[in-house]
């Protein structure tokens, strides 16, 4: 994990005598309801063996009872593929009001106002180094999902790289008729957030199913599939211990 802003106690945020809370935002992956272990089937029965998946994690905010929001400022790029945890990955860290929440937000992305600076003159999680930028097209890889895949008897390299401003995906969980779906102590508390994997290569584009002995399905830099990849993990996220409630808003432009 790579973190872009060091995070600090949202002071701004306090009134009166609330105490700042430590908070944490961790990350499951899973293959549907079971922990992610490097390995994922498509609809038509190919199995891919995960060598990386790096994915930009931004724009956390807690949505508070009465629907507003408190920003958790910070720009994060998870390492999930290989030999990489993938289970209480921590996402970030900060001192919040402690108190209850209705949700959490996030984007899986780089923020506009990031995604076009020169990647040469950025340090982690931005600079040239990650292996997260196009040289051929402006712009970060929000999701960087590689391995390989035995078809029709061949293996395959598979690359799944998902980016660009109208893919920046807003992720929102919780439930607007449910205050308190999330408790934050004074003594502090971790928020968990389930990736089920399985969803990227849940379907195809259009009618087609997610098929690797076609080509456009292996290697993904843009087009009709990375826009499916990022409807499928639109459905992806869902709090730890309660019913998936995952929403899916419009890309951001922040």
């Amino acid at each position: 994990m790579r973190t872009l802003i060091r995070l600090t106690a949202l002071t701004a945020a306090l009134t009166g005598t609330t105490l700042a809370a430590p908070f944490a935002l961790n990350l499951n992956v899973l293959n549907g309801d079971r922990p992610f272990t490097g390995q994922l089937t498509t609809q038509a029965g190919q199995v891919i063996t995960t060598t990386l998946w790096q994915l930009y994690i931004s724009n956390v905010a807690l949505v508070r009872d009465d629907g507003t929001e408190l920003p958790v400022p910070g720009l994060t790029l998870l390492q999930l593929g290989g030999t990489n945890p993938t289970q209480n990955v921590p996402v970030l860290k900060a001192d919040v009001p402690a108190g209850t929440y209705r949700g959490v937000r996030f984007d899986v992305g780089v923020p506009r106002a990031l995604n076009h600076l020169d990647a040469s003159t950025q340090q982690a999680p931005l600079g040239l180094d990650v292996g997260m930028f196009w040289a051929w097209n402006p712009g970060y890889i929000f999701s960087r999902f590689e391995g390989k895949a035995q078809v029709g008897g061949q293996t395959r390299d598979v690359a799944l790289h998902m980016g660009a401003d109208t893919r920046r995906l807003t992720v929102s969980l919780g439930d607007p008729m449910k205050p308190g779906t999330i408790q934050i102590k004074d003594s502090g508390a971790p928020v968990t957030v389930n990736l089920n994997a399985a969803r990227m290569v849940a379907a195809g584009v259009g009618t087609e199913k997610f098929d690797l002995s076609d080509a456009k399905y292996t290697q993904v830099h843009g087009g009709p599939v990375a826009d499916q990849i990022y409807l499928n993990l639109g459905t992806a996220f869902s709090l730890a211990g309660t019913a998936p409630t995952a929403g899916m808003s419009m890309p951001g432009q922040k």
